[in-house]
């Protein structure tokens, strides 16, 4: 990040989460959720509308030549030439909606197409994740790592989806007695296994404002990221699924998705 100091723009990623956890916890009971479906089959509430138009009015008007893809709303697209602010309002929105604190804030910093800041945050536990590329990741203030587990030793981030266990790689990780632990929120997924919880996790509908700022986290937490194929994410275009891991399992987790 030579062409900018980053301090600014992580502190302003900071607040923008401090404010998006306290429209989540406003709208943490279930009567003011406002809850709609949308055409793909998932929830949205009045806080994912909220904090996404938040994030695009302070970026306005902090870093005004700057642009943001958000989930709900955008102001540019990717592959833009501007700085992007990638966010995922609420990652996790159904386990939100069902009171599960697993729902988390995401916000990215992508320039020339490339995640160099990443900021999440859960509101109900106050656990604020973050990392500025080549700086490392932190827990609130406390540095974090992968850990060294494997398949047989640790714990993988499943999905919450009953009939995900269907797909012949689950049936495959069951075979071989792979310890899961079934979690709402790819975002959530991603910071265990960055503080060293959980050893990985695959992810085939997840999106590129799911992972942005969670790919600086686990890169600097000494993790891996990759798409379904093992290849590096390409930020540049919309992508569609992945799979995170402490790099220790990757090959081996690619393995089973083949």
């Amino acid at each position: 990040m030579a062409e900018l100091q980053p301090q600014p723009y992580l502190d302003f990623a900071k607040g923008l989460a401090y404010e998006a956890g306290d429209i989540m916890r406003e709208y943490f009971d279930p009567k003011a959720q406002r809850k709609q479906i949308k055409p793909d089959g998932s929830p949205v509430t009045i806080a994912d509308l909220e904090i996404n138009r938040l994030v695009i009015r302070r970026v306005a008007e902090q870093f005004p030549n700057d642009g943001v893809v958000g989930e709900e709303e955008s102001t540019d697209v990717y592959g833009s030439d501007k700085h992007l602010w990638v966010c995922d309002p609420i990652d996790g929105t159904a386990a939100f909606t069902w009171g599960v604190p697993t729902a988390m804030f995401s916000l990215a910093l992508l320039i020339d197409g490339r995640p160099e800041i990443g900021v999440t945050y859960e509101p109900v536990t106050d656990r604020l994740y973050w990392a500025v590329r080549g700086l490392g990741a932190y827990l609130n203030n406390k540095l974090i790592k992968v850990n060294t587990n494997s398949l047989e030793t640790g714990t993988l981030a499943a999905s919450s989806t009953p009939s995900h266990f269907n797909r012949p790689y689950y049936q495959e990780l069951q075979r071989h007695s792979v310890a899961m632990a079934p979690i709402c929120g790819i975002v959530f997924s991603s910071a265990s296994i960055a503080e060293g919880r959980s050893v990985g996790k695959i992810t085939e509908g997840g999106k590129n404002h799911d992972i942005a700022a969670s790919q600086v986290i686990i890169d600097e937490a000494g993790g891996k990221i990759t798409d379904l194929a093992g290849k590096p994410l390409d930020y540049t275009k919309p992508f569609k699924g992945f799979v995170v891991s402490n790099g220790v399992v990757h090959d081996e987790l690619l393995k089973y998705l083949r």
